[in-house]
């Protein structure tokens, strides 16, 4: 298999766009002349949805001139410490973006966030409104905390005119891939392009092959921190899975982004990738033909093979604001129909809002993700939402040492068991 040398374009220091969360809160929330200021938070301060929101904002203010909404925006990993920090506080914002699975569950329990029920309540078209498999996950212990904007989806792209030309078919069976994945390698490719140097993409692989092995009740069961124990054969049994796809792919994985292998994959130096159902705005340069198919069933695996690993993104309130009619009725301006199809055109994310992506201008394919998500059996979260951030640290860590040779798929799980025992006596 070929190790191509990378040109790693420069990628971005974002880091001073960053804005202290102490000023959140620390002015005065309504001006002389009775206009209220609500602050937002949201993780986006790159392209192109800071500027969709920065749009979005502007037109929310001339629609609603007694509000005025201060925004601040820093990227994934410093968000997730800030909104920690801050959330539940007298300082928190009105209205912040938040990850469904254990990001939420945590400020929820945290007890950093309004109840939108009795709001959701008196404006039950706002609530029927979503996919309800996109609503669902933004509710804990029956409450629900949080209102979806997009919908998301990780699935294989494959290059439709590699396999037209070699004759091949889309693998639905794990001996079907290994047979495609065999059939790519022996005409000289690369079958597989893979960044492995950002963990987060050994989640998604891993969990999603979690779920495909095991019982969904132990699978379920391991998600309770209080209960998880990771003790189960099958995941062994998937790890070892992930290391039989790591053979088909590019060999410098370890030292590659996902950014740099997706723009590897775009170039046409593999067929395949697994990507999120989101990155389709990037495709743009793809001289090529590409289609989707999901993650294959396993022999011997007792989960579900119609499950769609993703996870919808979202918003949730304060229960501390000050101005909760006001950032009810923000949240409720950015995620409105008008707004849905907007998203969907101008950021390339799938809206969350019913029949928003098939009204907007966007390629056929998006389409196909938006249905393909509203027709799967269940949704798989994320496995770095789905656990503990202790075991989440454990797993990536182990089995990006397993991918470099230096680890097993059994001395992963022994860390990821050790961790959750640690979670297990802290609950």
């Amino acid at each position: 298999m070929r190790t191509t040398a990378r040109i790693a374009t420069a990628a971005i220091a974002v880091g001073a766009l960053i804005v202290p969360l102490a000023a959140c809160g620390s002015s005065e929330s309504e001006s002389a002349d009775g206009q209220v200021t609500i602050d937002f938070f949201h993780r986006w301060p790159n392209e192109p949805k800071n500027a969709y929101f920065a749009d979005l904002v502007s037109r929310f203010e001339e629609e609603n001139p007694d509000i005025k909404v201060n925004v601040e925006s820093v990227l994934n990993d410093a968000y997730k410490d800030k909104v920690k920090v801050v959330a539940g506080s007298a300082n928190a914002p009105d209205v912040m973006f938040s990850w469904s699975g254990s990001f939420l569950d945590e400020l929820a329990k945290g007890d950093a966030l309004m109840d939108l029920g009795p709001w959701l309540a008196e404006n039950p078209e706002l609530t029927e409104s979503f996919y309800e498999s996109q609503l669902e996950p933004f509710a804990v212990d029956g409450v629900q905390y949080g209102l979806p904007i997009g919908m998301h989806s990780k699935l294989f792209f494959y290059n439709v005119d590699v396999f037209d030309e070699l004759g091949l078919e889309v693998p639905t069976t794990w001996d079907e891939f290994i047979d495609v994945l065999d059939e790519l390698q022996g005409e000289g490719l690369t079958p597989i392009e893979y960044g492995a140097q950002d963990q987060w993409t050994i989640a998604h692989y891993v969990g999603t092959l979690n779920q495909r092995m095991l019982d969904p009740e132990v699978f379920l069961a391991d998600q309770d921190p209080a209960k998880g124990e990771f003790t189960d054969p099958g995941y062994v049994e998937a790890l070892e899975r992930f290391q039989e796809l790591s053979a088909y792919m590019n060999d410098d994985m370890a030292a590659v982004t996902h950014e740099i292998a997706r723009n590897a994959w775009i170039a046409g130096e593999a067929p395949i990738m697994y990507m999120q159902s989101s990155e389709v705005g990037y495709f743009g340069d793809a001289q090529f033909e590409y289609a989707t198919f999901n993650m294959p069933s396993v022999d011997g695996g007792k989960g579900d093979p119609g499950q769609l690993t993703g996870a919808p993104e979202g918003f949730v309130i304060s229960k501390t604001t000050e101005h909760p009619e006001e950032a009810q009725r923000f949240v409720e301006f950015m995620l409105n129909e008008t707004n849905g199809v907007k998203y969907s055109e101008e950021t390339g994310e799938l809206s969350a809002v019913q029949g928003a992506v098939d009204k907007a201008d966007v390629p056929e394919i998006s389409k196909e993700l938006a249905q393909g998500i509203v027709d799967a059996s269940a949704m798989t979260t994320w496995l770095d939402n789905a656990y503990d951030p202790q075991i989440v640290q454990a797993y990536l860590t182990e089995t990006q040492l397993m991918l470099g040779g230096q680890q097993t798929p059994e001395g992963v799980m022994k860390a990821v068991q050790d961790a959750a025992a640690r979670v297990r006596d802290a609950s």
